[in-house]
């Protein structure tokens, strides 16, 4: 015990505490541990075991435990040594009998080994005799045996000797030679891997089994398998390997940097407001004769950035205002206007896809674009100057043919040749001016999730209308996307009861 003293007290005395004396029927152990280098012998428990009783000199006091510890050290059945020598023993008589069997199935008539009796199986298979007579008759180490067996059977010393210590064990452990890995790397193929060219060997060899040799089974793989392989091959390939390259290459590499705008032209009248409305009992609202004046916008929405306002085009239709929407204003608005706005939403580097949904926008084409259409039935007067068209004579010749008489013609020189709706409802005043303002609001009103569900279920009419589909069919098809479905039992939902209300 320690004893702290303060400055300007009084020193307190130390107090021994005093172990109380043990009852007569415990047990003591000495107080210190002792670890199996203490011990001299076996022979020193017999004597140690008489005198477990020792007190400890602390003060004339004894220590005490209430049970015996666990003694360190036991006497083995079978000494240590004992069993080292039967492991060697069994270890030795593992190898001895590995040798004689090795020894036997080399000189078995009935060995048949891979690649003939001097392929490299039978070398390997030499080897491993070698190196278990080295260490049972010559009692050289296992690993020394090794290198030597290697090196006399022509094997490299270090890395050949693993090899035939990994070889022997694997002999005295499954009675199994080495098989050798040439030609079954992952790089190297084998005709006979494509089951269906295996499948024509059978056939082949089956047809032809008692005159079937080498020389013409070579014959018929070269002249005859091959070539047809390589034309199924060659066929498969275009009609499904390339279009599915196509395709991913397209969606992955392409499409990524494409982004696809949809074009639509909308018209709205003046007086184009509710056809019903909420009125007093006995009153009717006056309607205005007539739609009114009109405007006719094409606009371009993006499901990235929504409406693209820049590109929008607005005329005031009429015979007697800017005239009807045509595709050659189609063509200059997208020329002039959609194209630069894309540009500056997006940045370089991205191409657009237009989807078009109007009739002028199926119909726009160049100038002297070959059109039936724009020609009369007879020559000259009003009507387009084509560019030259062609035909294939039955000479298989090319012949081009003008669609302009020349110049020296006596009757038609240098002629042609003949043969947002709700919004603009709601907010409508049925005044043109008003309906001119509300226009670019309705636009900017669409919500961006509004454009992408409607992107949505245009890419689902386009895959329905892909695969094949008919046009109800296709329409079921859509629907199961759009549609709700309810299925539980006399129950409506508190959103679609309202509607009712």
């Amino acid at each position: 015990m320690r004893a702290f003293t303060q400055q300007g007290a009084a020193k307190k005395p130390i107090q021994k505490k005093i172990a109380p004396v043990p009852p007569e029927n415990t047990q003591y152990v000495p107080n210190s541990l002792y670890f199996l280098s203490d011990l001299s012998s076996d022979e020193d428990n017999d004597s140690s075991d008489t005198n477990m009783d020792h007190s400890d000199n602390c003060d004339g006091t004894t220590g005490h435990i209430s049970s015996a510890l666990p003694r360190k050290r036991q006497k083995l059945d079978v000494p240590y040594r004992e069993q080292r020598k039967q492991k060697q023993a069994a270890k030795h008589a593992e190898l001895e009998q590995a040798y004689k069997d090795i020894t036997k199935h080399l000189k078995s008539k009935k060995t048949v080994f891979v690649g003939g009796p001097h392929g490299l199986q039978a070398r390997c298979a030499c080897t491993i005799e070698v190196h278990l007579m080295l260490v049972v008759k010559n009692e050289h180490g296992f690993k020394v045996a090794s290198e030597m067996a290697a090196e006399t059977n022509g094997f490299a010393a270090k890395w050949g000797g693993h090899q035939v210590r990994g070889w022997t064990r694997e002999w005295m452990r499954m009675r199994t030679l080495p098989v050798s890995q040439w030609g079954r790397h992952a790089k190297i193929s084998s005709l006979l891997d494509d089951p269906a060219i295996a499948s024509e060997l059978c056939t082949f060899m089956r047809s032809n089994k008692w005159s079937m040799d080498p020389q013409k089974l070579a014959k018929f793989i070269k002249n005859e398998l091959l070539p047809t392989e390589a034309t199924k091959y060659l066929e498969w390939l275009v009609q499904n390997e390339m279009p599915q390259g196509l395709k991913r290459y397209i969606e992955l590499e392409l499409f990524p940097r494409i982004h696809m705008k949809v074009g639509r032209g909308m018209t709205t009248q003046a007086n184009d407001g509710q056809s019903m409305n909420w009125v007093p009992n006995g009153e009717h609202k006056l309607r205005k004769k007539g739609v009114g004046r009109g405007l006719h916008q094409s606009s371009i929405i993006c499901s990235t950035v929504g409406h693209l306002e820049e590109a929008a085009h607005t005329i005031e239709y009429g015979k007697n205002y800017d005239g009807y929407w045509n595709g050659e204003m189609f063509v200059e608005q997208l020329r002039d206007k959609i194209i630069p706005a894309f540009e500056r939403a997006h940045g370089p580097g991205y191409q657009a896809l237009f989807l078009i949904d109007n009739s002028q926008g199926h119909s726009a084409y160049a100038e002297d674009a070959l059109l039936i259409s724009r020609m009369n039935v007879n020559p000259g007067g009003k009507q387009a100057h084509m560019k030259d068209s062609w035909f294939i004579d039955a000479g298989g010749q090319k012949v081009i043919q003008s669609m302009m008489f020349p110049s020296d013609h006596h009757d038609h020189p240098n002629e042609p040749k003949g043969i947002k709706a709700r919004y603009l409802r709601e907010n409508c005043d049925y005044t043109f001016e008003t309906l001119k303002t509300n226009l670019p609001k309705a636009m900017a009103s669409v919500h961006l999730s509004t454009i992408r569900l409607w992107e949505h279920r245009m890419h689902r009419w386009m895959d329905a209308y892909r695969s094949g589909l008919e046009t109800k069919k296709a329409q079921l098809q859509v629907k199961e996307f759009s549609s709700r479905k309810y299925k539980s039992h006399r129950r409506v939902p508190e959103t679609v009861a309202c509607l009712f209300d």
